[in-house]
């Protein structure tokens, strides 16, 4: 059984230990890794810098892009609004004020199936009733007021059927 060494003693035993001398060999690798360490702090010359608002300016000027060949592709397929309501006479003459238009949107707000139908030529159509909200969206470039002209719209639509 080993003697129990309580505190005290065990401190008045380490008060006694000397501290052995630190061997050449290991001062020698310590000053050789300090001193790899501390190279780079004698360096003076710079490294170029490269231009941080690069990146940023690139992607912006990507994602522009995209949307003006989005924009351009777009906007030959997007029918002007069928005249025949009051609001396209606003239109008509918010056009002719000097506004300029910004965006258009069309909204589906319920989609009605009313079944599959024969037509004359005795081919099955699907047909489907389709409401929503077309918006229209202007600026005038005078003073930035935005004008919103929305109104209801509502299509039936004639798909083919397959019964592959």
């Amino acid at each position: 059984m080993k003697p129990e060494i309580h505190a005290p003693e065990l401190e008045n035993l380490l008060r006694g230990l000397a501290p052995s001398a630190v061997s050449p060999g290991l001062r020698t690798r310590v000053e050789e890794e300090l001193s790899l360490d501390m190279s780079w702090l004698s360096q003076t010359v710079k490294k170029p810098r490269a231009f941080r608002w690069l990146a940023p300016l690139t992607y912006a000027a990507m994602g522009a892009a995209a949307s003006i060949v989005a924009m351009s592709a777009f906007s030959g397929s997007i029918a002007p609004p069928a005249p025949a309501s009051k609001p396209s006479a606003t239109v008509a003459t918010a056009s002719s004020s000097g506004v300029m238009p910004v965006s258009t949107i069309s909204e589906w707000d319920d989609v009605q199936d009313e079944g599959i139908r024969y037509s004359a030529d005795r081919l099955p159509e699907k047909h489907v009733r389709v409401r929503g909200t077309e918006r229209h969206l202007y600026i005038d470039p005078r003073d930035g007021a935005e004008i919103i002209v929305e109104y209801p719209r509502e299509q039936s639509l004639v798909l083919p059927v397959s019964f592959q």
